[in-house]
């Protein structure tokens, strides 16, 4: 599923952000968690946050780019450092499911997630220009860091070795 091209693949795991100026391939596997894509058009720089909860308040130092948030913010700076000016960036947001079906009614930490990073965005005038949130499953995406690209797999349900449906961990 990922781009072609000669770029570096980054795959990010819960809790990270990525950012360079020089153009990569991100790939991350989302549920309940988030993924914040954002892309400055005039720099043709982007990068992705991958977080697990909606707020850093009660969050760890060295954990901080867990929370919704805090790793957006991080992100905006990291992309401000560069060049790039949050009044060109535009947003596409994934993620926020409910991975197993018996979570669907009780998705708190899914709607939580995407409620964060709809507010930080909106805080930072960045556009939201795509999302595939909420609902069941989850959903494998890659973003090609200089042209802003983000193609995306939906996971329907999670299944077990033998081919039945996860109903809980």
């Amino acid at each position: 599923m990922p781009f072609e091209g000669d770029s570096p693949i980054v795959r990010l795991m819960p809790g990270m952000l990525f950012f360079d100026p020089k153009p990569h391939r991100l790939m991350t596997l989302l549920g309940s968690c988030v993924a914040v894509c954002l892309w400055d058009s005039r720099m043709r720089m982007g990068g992705m946050t991958h977080s697990l909860v909606p707020k850093s308040g009660k969050v760890r130092d060295d954990a901080i780019h867990h929370a919704t948030d805090s790793a957006i913010i991080e992100l905006i700076r990291r992309m401000s450092a560069a060049g790039c000016r949050s009044t060109q960036m535009q947003a596409k947001l994934f993620g926020g499911f409910a991975a197993l079906s018996s979570m669907k009614a009780g998705n708190r930490i899914g709607i939580a997630n995407v409620e964060s990073a709809l507010h930080i965005l909106k805080e930072h005038a960045i556009d939201v220009v795509a999302q595939e949130i909420l609902g069941e499953g989850g959903m494998v995406i890659c973003q090609n860091t200089e042209t802003g690209e983000v193609i995306g797999r939906k996971i329907e349900q999670m299944l077990m070795a033998d081919g039945e449906p996860i109903t809980a961990l």
